[in-house]
């Protein structure tokens, strides 16, 4: 990423049942200001710095989300953060730069946010960045949060929320369950 040791806020998710957009977007619960030692799971708080309530006044140049299994980056995106507010920064037409080859401002995705799919009664894909339903076993993307249990296997996981991505350089088929499950998520922003 080179120079981008500018201001930095870090907005640190640590495993914890609770929803992730809730916690990004409406603050949640379980949060503290106080910045983490490590990156280690085990924290029973999300870190979660103040100044981003104010997030128009940091005037961000770049966004970068990031996904973390054992302390090491499996995923990054960076998007172009000017003129952007808490959600609408991640977007597929904000993309500067990314650790998938198909992430591109072109590409064709049918979910590219942070709200992600959300049905109100069993589904719930937060920070989703998906190109394809067609039936469980066609369902393919690059990212989800998985807030809870839903309709297909790759729904299903050992605890939630689950920050599941593809491990392949570009989408996956979910349902082939090759996924990698990343520790925590991470959001830095840069001005």
């Amino acid at each position: 990423m080179g120079k981008l040791n500018n201001h930095k806020l870090h907005l640190n998710v640590y495993f914890i049942i609770i929803n992730i957009f809730s916690y990004f977007v409406l603050t949640g619960v379980n949060i503290t200001t106080t910045k983490p030692v490590s990156m280690k799971r085990s924290y029973d708080m999300h870190f979660r710095d103040a100044a981003v309530n104010g997030w128009n006044g940091l005037h961000p140049k770049m966004v970068k989300f990031a996904l973390y299994k054992q302390s090491q980056e499996v995923v990054y995106i960076v998007f172009n953060g000017t003129g952007t507010d808490l959600t609408s920064w991640f977007a597929r037409d904000r993309i500067l730069a990314s650790s998938y080859s198909d992430l591109t401002a072109t590409n064709a995705f049918n979910y590219f946010s942070i709200q992600g799919h959300d049905n109100g009664l069993h589904l719930e894909r937060t920070f989703f960045i998906n190109q394809h339903y067609g039936g469980c076993d066609a369902d393919l993307g690059n990212v989800v949060v998985v807030e809870h249990d839903g309709d297909c296997d790759w729904d299903h996981q050992p605890r939630y929320p689950q920050f599941l991505y593809s491990d392949l350089n570009a989408a996956d088929f979910w349902n082939r369950r090759m996924f990698g499950r990343a520790d925590y998520l991470a959001i830095f922003i840069y001005n």
